[in-house]
C-alpha cells in the first residue's frame, strides 16, 4: 500500500517536515545513525569514487549494491541499493531539524534527506531574512515553508513556484539523462539524473559534481560547468568564448558530467549565441536558459510529472519530458 501522495511528498521536501507516514521500519533498526551533512551529496561517493555515471556497482532493477545497505528490500533504478535501516523514518521516527522524510524508491521505504541551507554560526550568516541559524546543525534553515531556489531543496528536487518538487529521474548511465545532466550517485541508495549547471558562488558549490564554477553564457551569473581540459592543472570552466565555431557555439556537457565540449546544447543568454535553427529557452525555470532544437512538447519541467524533467534528449531533438516510472 502506498502511504505517500506526490503532492504531500513535494510539500514535505519544501518544509523539511518529517511528519509523514512510511512502512514499518525493519526489526532491529533504530534512529541513531548519522546523516550525511551535505544533503546526500556524499563526496566519497561522488566524482573519483563512483559519484557519477555508473561509477558504483550497478545493482539495476531488482539488484543491490553489496555495501549499500544489503538486499532486504526490493530495489529499483532510482534506489539501486536498500537504504540503511537505521536511517529510515516514519510518523513515530521523525527526522531531526533540517532533514525531510522522503520516499527512497525502494518499495515504500522512506529515510531522512538533508534539505538545503548554508553553514552558519549566527543569524547574521544567513543573508536571507527567511532563514535563521539553527545552532543544533549549524545551518541556515527556513523559518517558513517554501524555497527560493533549488539549492534550498533536497538534492534531485527543484524549486518551482516556491515549492520543492521531486525531479529525481532514474538512470543507469549519463546517456539516460538530458543534456546538461549526469547520472549521479548521491549515496549508495540514490541514483538519479542531476543537473550540472546549477547556480554556484564558488568552486566549493560544485565540488560534489567534480566540476568548476563560472559564467558559461556571459550573463553575469555563475553556474557549475565542466572544463574543456579537466585534467590540466590550470583547468578553467568552459564558457561560450571558448567555443567560436558557428555550428558548435556553446559549452555542452558530456554524459559523464565531468567534461565539457563545444556543441549545440548548452547554456545561453540569447538565441544569437545558439547554432542556426536553435532557440534559447529556460527549461528548468530558474532563469538559466539553454539552446534547444525547436519548441518541443514541454515548455519547462512544470509541464512534466514527478521524477521527470523537461530537457533535450541526449541523442538530439526538441525538448521533451524525460523520466522514469513513478515510485
Amino acid at each position: 500500500m502506498r502511504f505517500f501522495a506526490y503532492l504531500l511528498l513535494a510539500a514535505t521536501a519544501a518544509t523539511g517536515c518529517a511528519e509523514t507516514a512510511a512502512p514499518t521500519i525493519p526489526p532491529g533498526a533504530d534512529r541513531d545513525a548519522s546523516i550525511d551533512p551535505d544533503g546526500g551529496d556524499d563526496l566519497d561517493a561522488s566524482v573519483g569514487a563512483g559519484g557519477t555515471d555508473g561509477g558504483a556497482s550497478d545493482g539495476g532493477s531488482g539488484g543491490a549494491i553489496p555495501d549499500g545497505g544489503g538486499s532486504w528490500c526490493e530495489t529499483s533504478v532510482l534506489c539501486p541499493s536498500c537504504p540503511d535501516p537505521e536511517g529510515l523514518c516514519d510518523e513515530e521516527n521523525p527526522c531531526p531539524p533540517g532533514e525531510a522524510c522522503l520516499l527512497t524508491g525502494c518499495e515504500d521505504f522512506s529515510r531522512c534527506f538533508v534539505i538545503g541551507g548554508g553553514a552558519c554560526e549566527t543569524d547574521d550568516d544567513c543573508a536571507n531574512p527567511a532563514y535563521e541559524c539553527n545552532l543544533s546543525v549549524s545551518r541556515c534553515l527556513r523559518k517558513e515553508p517554501g524555497c527560493d531556489d533549488s539549492n534550498d531543496c533536497v538534492a534531485g528536487f527543484a524549486c518551482e513556484d516556491e515549492v520543492c518538487i521531486d525531479r529525481r529521474v532514474p538512470c543507469v548511465t549519463g546517456a539516460d539523462c538530458p543534456h546538461g545532466y549526469t547520472c549521479f550517485f548521491a549515496s549508495a541508495d540514490q541514483r538519479f539524473c542531476r543537473r550540472i549547471t546549477r547556480p554556484c558562488a564558488d568552486d566549493l558549490d560544485c565540488l560534489a559534481l567534480g566540476v568548476l564554477c563560472g559564467d558559461a553564457d556571459g550573463d553575469g551569473s555563475s553556474e557549475c560547468m565542466p572544463s574543456l581540459t579537466p585534467n590540466e592543472p590550470d583547468a578553467v570552466p568552459c564558457d561560450d568564448l571558448q567555443c567560436p565555431e558557428a555550428l558548435a557555439p556553446v559549452c555542452e556537457t558530456a554524459p559523464d558530467g565531468t567534461l565539457a565540449t563545444c556543441g549545440r546544447f548548452g547554456l545561453c543568454s540569447a538565441a544569437v549565441q545558439c547554432a542556426p535553427g536553435f532557440e534559447c529557452r529556460d527549461l528548468w525555470g530558474d532563469g538559466r536558459k539553454e539552446c534547444v532544437s525547436g519548441p518541443g512538447s514541454c515548455v519547462d519541467s512544470r509541464a512534466c510529472g514527478p521524477r521527470a524533467v523537461c530537457g533535450s534528449p541526449r541523442p538530439g531533438g526538441p525538448p521533451a519530458c524525460i523520466g522514469g516510472p513513478p515510485i
